[in-house]
């Protein structure tokens, strides 16, 4: 072990760097953040040590004024630059829990004072020099402070040299090196380890390239000499170099990607992704140095491509002479600029540390001068304890008042000091509290004198730094005080942290004069919706609402995808033991009015029936600018209440909405009125989706809703769901609209609504029996582009009944899709409705024919017209179609390549025999023939003769053909085929590789057939979706027939299932 050096190289380089950047560099920034702002849930166990915590950070509430700041700032410097070694002594003065906070403690502030490097130097030569198994450590001293390091410094190039390579090994649902590590007796089967070695390879071919080299800042190939320098056997071979590059830098990168921002947000890192990238580390650092603690070491030392792998990796290093070049290289290309940010409680963490050890630490000073420099500058300091303590009050009961009331308004501490207040009679004294919300004045006894809230505050006056002002919406403060622009700044921290997104209008004014006096700050350290929170809970404070933890959390936390911009009431509140309030939902709502963030509101099936929250909705939306899509629905509140809603929302002119969905909320006329006012008169120009299902209308409003249509800006709109309102012989006047201002809509709605199909037609000649081509050519222009359209649950039992309605779709030549659900259209009236297919070029893409009671002879017509080559998707269930209807469908679809969906669901009907046996085999014969063929339900009806039971074990084993490479989704539910079934299906899901969503409830399956189904999923890798046997299982357990160790063995069948779920979901 070779001594420090003031002549090597590595001295020099670390000389020259200081030089460098110390004409850029500044001081340490100071961040504020409220110690309540670290969220604790509701029902959270916490730890002594964590309760401690808690407790200490009460403690750490008050801000230091940038003179304090300075002052700890130049105490710091004045250790480093005369006895580092007491630096090192940091560490003996607190718990083992607290040295991490110490580590980023000391970067933090040697970054500001310009000294890093030099702790660094100093750290890692201590270290080697104990043990040299320390700079392995993760918990060494030395390590800690390089790992806070290079997270501070070197984010940047890290992402730009690693950032696409993790994207691409994340994004690569083919690879999953642990599996292959694991099944290494297999590795025949898995290429001998290809995945990793080629990854391996292109790693070190990053890594070692000139790009990544020139790249590289100055700091980083400085504190590569100090590892080269202090060493302890001869660093030819680059030991120590490659110690510190790779375990130090890329190593710890891949394992934790997301501490340098290498995972955008709308990406998933999935348990699969983190193990790859983990396993890829550890094998590069086997490669390179030295360190070979890893539980998969035996494999990398044993197999023999892995290190064949392991030599090229070696060369490519050897021959790039990487580790030569970092040492030898005196600049860098590029220049990252980062923030050496500090929040507040480190200023605390060390201000404690240097008071409580101040005699400690003045002995150890070699140099009587630099002792006595130490103490001149902590006696500019206050004593800790005298401060956090609020000593400088007088008398006991002054701090008990102020302690009690600010924790009655659950308060913190920001600044507190005496002022000297301009009264009616003279300046009288009196204390000044400035909290996270509040801004509070005490009398001398202790008594409050004034409360006001930020949000009340207007402005700050001040001439001079003695006074200042402070005018608040129902009074003022005027003020005297030595502490002048320190109090102010303390005011605006927690102002602009409470309220940073507000607009500056709303803000409260600064009339500060010289303006000089105003302190710099940095912007608070908010994330987009983090803002919000702030905002929110300051807003909690001025309402008088306790906080809801688990909403404040939420905001905080679930929106990393930038691309996810919803904001949806039940997924807010799902998490909370006990649903809102109205009352309680104020403060949230409001925190939106100038949240920039969200673009879609939600609130669903939700008891709205306060006034005050209904008008803080309104508020809202008349100042958010960004919100498009608006839902509101099913929200239980007065029928008069949507009134003044739409009255708001007609005069906002800056909500361009795009999604409108006021669904199932019963208006008022009133309130209709008010709707139809804004579908007519607001900013509807870019509305595309409008839902108004249940919403009251009746015959009388059908008319002014058309109108509403017709005069307003609605050319965008494309979709339109009047569902479940009273429509009966009003359709001639949708129809009309649809033939002329309408023309852009493509989906409609019009299921459950009395529709009276005689007055929804589209040309009035196309009834007649001939007509001439020019009318043609003049009905086709004039027809509307509807491509979807819903008829359910509106009869049409009678034959003028369908021959309207097939007059109706004939006049619609762009319609892709048709749902007639319910809607009791007879059997032999299929071909009439749908002969509007022959003459469509395209195909038709959904038809819903289901719970209509129809029978086979819908079959022979659709046959007959040659239906099944037009339709992509058919939704034949709960109909009569019985096994011989099932049977002559499935012969005319055999090797049908144009049906990509098919649900017949209840349509079985009929016992064991030979009729269900050709249905069968029918079905079988199809599903193996067609190669479009994505979905298949064929869920069981109610009734025993509308379930297969042990027939359908040849349709299962047919799963297993070669031929069936298209089906991914099938559901054959409630056939009740028991473990027999279940064994057959067991058999073929080996052997299937398409099948990837599969529904099996309600089969009456028991232990034995889910073991069958655990063991074939063992081997099958492409099921991903397999719902949980809900209703088998509460029959098989609710009964006393089962014991308890078969219980436990179907848990752990169950739980086994998920997990081979869970690894096909992954890959």
């Amino acid at each position: 072990m070779i001594e420090l050096s003031t002549t090597s190289p590595a001295y020099n380089a670390m000389i020259s760097y200081e030089n460098q950047t110390s004409k850029t560099s500044s001081n340490t920034i100071i961040v504020y953040k409220p110690i309540s702002d670290h969220i604790v849930l509701d029902g959270m166990v916490l730890t002594e040590d964590e309760i401690q915590q808690r407790q200490r950070e009460k403690t750490e509430s008050l801000m230091y004024s940038t003179k304090d700041a300075v002052t700890i700032d130049s105490i710091f410097k004045h250790i480093v630059n005369n006895q580092i070694n007491i630096i090192h002594e940091f560490y003996k003065f607190i718990e083992k829990d607290q040295y991490e906070s110490m580590s980023k403690l000391i970067i933090t502030f040697s970054i500001g004072c310009n000294n890093a490097l030099r702790i660094l130097r100093y750290f890692i030569y201590t270290d080697i020099k104990e043990d040299v198994n320390n700079i392995n450590r993760n918990y060494s001293f030395s390590s800690l402070l390089i790992s806070n390091y290079l997270e501070k410094t070197c984010q940047q190039y890290i992402k730009d040299v690693l950032r696409q390579f993790v994207i691409q090994l994340v994004q690569d649902k083919a690879i999953n090196f642990k599996y292959d590590l694991e099944n290494s007796d297999n590795v025949v089967i898995h290429n001998e380890f290809s995945n990793l070695i080629v990854w391996s390879n292109k790693l070190s071919e990053i890594i070692t390239s000139q790009e990544s080299l020139d790249k590289m800042p100055m700091s980083i190939k400085v504190i590569a000499m100090f590892f080269h320098e202090i060493w302890p056997q001869d660093d030819q071979g680059g030991q120590g170099v490659s110690n510190f590059l790779i375990n130090k830098l890329f190593v710890p990168a891949l394992v934790s990607p997301q501490l340098y921002d290498l995972i955008p947000p709308q990406i998933h890192l999935n348990s699969r992704s983190t193990s790859n990238l983990s396993i890829l580390a550890r094998y590069i650092s086997t490669c390179i140095t030295t360190y070979s603690s890893d539980e998969y070491q035996e494999v990398f030392d044993s197999n023999r491509s892995l290190l064949q792998c392991k030599q090229t990796i070696k060369q490519t290093f050897k021959e790039s002479q990487y580790f030569k070049s970092v040492l030898l290289a005196r600049f860098s290309t590029q220049s990252y600029q980062y923030t050496n940010e500090a929040p507040m409680s480190q200023l605390h963490f060390l201000h404690r540390i240097l008071c409580n050890e101040r005699s400690t630490i003045r002995q150890m000073y070699q140099s009587m001068e630099a002792a006595s420099e130490f103490e001149k500058l902590m006696d500019l300091l206050a004593d800790y304890n005298y401060r956090v303590s609020y000593q400088l009050l007088t008398t006991p009961s002054e701090i008990k008042s102020v302690k009690s009331y600010m924790d009655s308004k659950n308060e913190e501490i920001s600044y507190i000091g005496y002022i000297q207040k301009n009264g009616k009679k003279g300046f009288v004294k009196r204390i000044l509290v400035v909290g996270i919300y509040r801004i509070v004045t005490f009398k001398m006894n202790g008594k409050l004198a004034r409360d006001g809230h930020i949000l009340d505050l207007q402005e700050i006056v001040s001439q001079n730094n003695q006074q200042f002002e402070l005018i608040f919406k129902s009074h003022r403060i005027h003020a005297t005080t030595e502490e002048c622009d320190h109090t102010i700044t303390c005011i605006r921290r927690i102002y602009e942290y409470c309220l940073y997104n507000w607009p500056y209008a709303l803000k409260m004014k600064l009339k500060i004069q010289p303006s000089s006096r105003l302190e710099a700050m940095s912007p608070p350290d908010h994330t987009p919706t983090s803002a919000m929170v702030g905002a929110y809970k300051c807003l909690c404070s001025y309402y008088g609402i306790p906080i809801k933890q688990t909403i404040a959390w939420y905001i905080e936390h679930a929106f990393k995808d930038p691309k996810y911009k919803v904001f949806n009431l039940k997924v807010f509140t799902k998490h909370t033991r006990d649903l809102p309030t109205n009352q309680e939902l104020i403060p949230l709502i409001h925190s939106l009015r100038y949240d920039w963030f969200f673009e879609e509101f939600i609130i669903k099936e939700y008891k709205l029936d306060n006034k005050d929250l209904l008008n803080e909705i309104g508020s809202m939306l008349s100042s958010n600018s960004t919100i498009n899509k608006l839902i509101l629905s099913n929200l239980s509140l007065p029928k008069e209440s949507m009134m003044t809603l739409f009255d708001t929302v007609q005069s906002q002119k800056s909500l361009k909405l795009t999604l409108l969905d006021i669904s199932n909320n019963q208006l008022d006329d009133k309130s209709l009125n008010s709707f139809f006012s804004y579908l007519q008169y607001g900013n509807t120009n870019g509305l595309i989706h409008l839902n108004c299902q249940s919403i009251g209308m009746k015959e009388s409003h059908i008319k002014p809703f058309i109108d509403s249509l017709r005069r307003g800006n609605l050319n965008s709109l494309t979709s339109l769901n009047i569902s479940n309102n009273k429509i009966n012989d009003q359709a001639m006047e949708l129809s009309k609209w649809l033939t002329n201002e309408g023309k852009s809509l493509k989906h409609l709605d019009l299921s459950e609504t009395l529709l009276k199909i005689k007055f929804f037609q589209f040309n009035d000649q196309s009834s007649s029996s001939s007509s001439s081509s020019s009318s043609s050519s003049s009905s086709s222009s004039s027809s509307p582009c509807l491509e979807n359209l819903n008829l359910n649950r509106n009869l049409f039992r009678s034959k003028e009944d369908t021959q309207l309605l097939s007059n109706c779709l004939s006049n619609l030549p762009k319609l892709l899709s048709l749902s007639l659900n319910k809607t009791m259209i007879p059997s032999d009236s299929i071909k009439e409705i749908l002969s509007f297919l022959i003459n469509k070029n395209d195909l038709f893409s959904n038809l819903i024919i289901s719970e209509n009671s129809i029978q086979r002879p819908l079959i022979t017509n659709m046959i007959s017209m040659n239906a099944f080559n037009l339709i992509k998707e058919i939704d034949f269930s709960d109909n009569d179609l019985t096994d011989g209807g099932i049977k002559e469908l499935c012969r005319s679809l055999y090797g049908n390549q144009i049906i990509t969906s098919l649900n017949i669901s209840g349509c079985f009907r009929g016992s064991a025999g030979a009729q269900r046996s050709k249905a069968i085999s029918a079905l079988s014969s199809f599903i193996n023939s067609s190669s479009s063929l994505e979905t298949l339900l064929m869920r069981g009806g109610q009734k025993s003769n509308q379930q297969l039971q042990r027939c359908i074990v040849p349709l299962l084993l047919s799963l297993a053909s070669n031929l069936n490479t298209h089906l991914k989704k099938l559901d054959i539910s409630n056939h009740q085929f028991s473990n027999f079934g279940a064994n057959a299906l067991s058999k073929a899901i080996i052997l299937n590789k398409s099948i990837s969503t599969l529904i099996l409830d309600n089969n009456s399956i028991g232990t034995i057939g889910y073991a069958n189904l655990k063991n074939s999923l063992k081997q099958n890798y492409t099921i991903k979706e397999l719902p949980i046997p809900l209703f088998d299982l509460t029959e098989t357990l609710k009964y006393g027939g089962t014991t308890l160790i078969e219980q436990k063995k179907l848990r752990s069948l169950l739980f086994k299932i998920e997990l081979y779920l869970s690894r096909n979901q992954s890959l």
